[in-house]
């Protein structure tokens, strides 16, 4: 736990940064934190073209980390040893899921790839279902990742970039659920600072390694900044946010639009052009996805 004057400090700074966005309904801050997530993933695959996944990872990553560290001013000599392993998990669970999307994009369209991602927030609402017809889902999901394989003409399939999107669902599902624990056990954005603070300093080798002295170019600074405010920044903190006002199952019932949002974006920013398989798949993961939080949403009687 924080001293009060250190709570009160937190809270004094997050009112001056967050205050007007805080005041926004949530699920309007759930649609903003998706389209600038789907926006700044984009942005980052076309970035990927010249510059390497791990060093756009470190980049958004170290930029986002400075601003929060300078908004929030965490006391790191006040924090628990649970809470410096909550937020180090947090840091390390988000750098893999991150470096795994890149991967994914690079060979496979947004779209599928934010379709196949989605599968990890909904296996941990699955996982809290307890009615039979709730199991009525996992089928419908399973049907639209059958879709996206190389059955018949699939020409977007690729078995790496399949594998990176199944692993970016995993790290979704783990970054859910540590997000939710670490929110009650910093005030503000603290903890999201702390973790990706530490995000920072296991990327940067991996960035120092893959890109070196190009690290240091005005160009490739200046656009591994703006996919960090859209990518990271923006979206992190208003999932923090979202987060301490409803319940993991509501978000989920939320963001059931992403997938249809990364494909749309990855049309326009992109010309990648989906099948009509891929959007029939989009359209079954979304609505299993929609399915199983909603079911939860009803009472249960005794």
């Amino acid at each position: 736990m924080e001293p009060p004057a250190v709570a009160d400090q937190a809270v004094q700074a997050g009112r001056g940064a967050y205050g007007l966005v805080d005041a926004l309904p949530p699920p309007l801050l759930v649609l903003l934190s998706i389209l600038s997530l789907q926006v700044g993933a984009a942005a980052a695959k076309i970035l990927m073209v010249s510059s390497s996944a791990a060093s756009i990872v470190f980049l958004r990553t170290a930029f986002a980390g400075i601003v929060l560290w300078f908004m929030v001013r965490p006391q790191v000599r006040q924090y628990t040893k649970t809470q410096w392993i909550h937020a180090s998990l947090l840091g390390v669970v988000t750098v893999a899921m991150n470096l795994s999307f890149y991967a994914a994009i690079a060979r496979l369209p947004l779209g599928i790839v934010m379709t196949v991602a989605f599968l990890g927030p909904f296996t941990v609402s699955l996982l809290a279902s307890r009615r039979a017809i709730e199991f009525v889902w996992p089928i419908l999901a399973l049907a639209g990742v059958v879709l996206l394989s190389p059955i018949g003409a699939q020409k977007s399939f690729s078995v790496p970039g399949m594998a990176f999107a199944f692993s970016v669902a995993a790290g979704w599902a783990s970054y859910l659920i540590l997000t939710k624990r670490t929110t009650t056990m910093f005030s503000g954005t603290t903890g999201l600072a702390l973790a990706t603070a530490f995000g920072a300093l296991v990327t940067m080798p991996l960035g120092l390694a893959s890109s070196g002295k190009a690290l240091l170019s005005l160009s490739l600074l200046t656009k591994g900044f703006a996919v960090s405010m859209l990518s990271t920044l923006i979206p992190l903190s208003l999932e923090f946010m979202v987060l301490k006002r409803m319940s993991p199952r509501t978000f989920g019932i939320l963001v059931s639009v992403e997938p249809a949002v990364a494909a749309l974006i990855g049309m326009v920013m992109l010309h990648e052009y989906l099948g009509a398989r891929a959007w029939v798949a989009l359209v079954l993961v979304s609505v299993a996805a929609l399915g199983v939080t909603a079911q939860r949403e009803y009472p249960r009687t005794s």
